[in-house]
């Protein structure tokens, strides 16, 4: 296989995985405890948020924000941390549930 079909493949396989864990993460995580290989694609939600907040330090140091603009965009990322905290914790929850389950079989 090329390797320019072997990146494509795994990009297809990493979007189509969080798509599940976005849409149904119960049915997906079911899925990826099957095929262990998959673990890493649950653990996306930590590295975009890694991602986040270094392109957020980039852009305060780059541009500085007064008044009203400054209080929208605190609520905006506030507001988009907690949810990305809360699926994550969501999807490690039904990680171990699951893990403990197939371990007990």
């Amino acid at each position: 296989m090329k390797k320019r079909t072997f990146l494509i493949f795994i990009a297809y396989i990493w979007t189509k995985t969080l798509l599940g864990l976005t849409f149904h993460p119960l049915a997906t995580i079911r899925q990826v405890t099957r095929r262990t290989i998959l673990i890493p694609v649950i653990f996306s939600p930590i590295i975009g948020l890694t991602a986040f907040f270094v392109f957020g330090r980039i852009g305060a140091f780059l541009v500085d924000f007064y008044g009203i603009n400054r209080t929208a965009i605190s609520i905006f990322l506030s507001t988009f941390l907690i949810s990305i905290l809360l699926w994550q914790a969501l999807l490690i929850y039904l990680l171990v549930n699951f893990l403990i389950a197939f371990w007990r079989k």
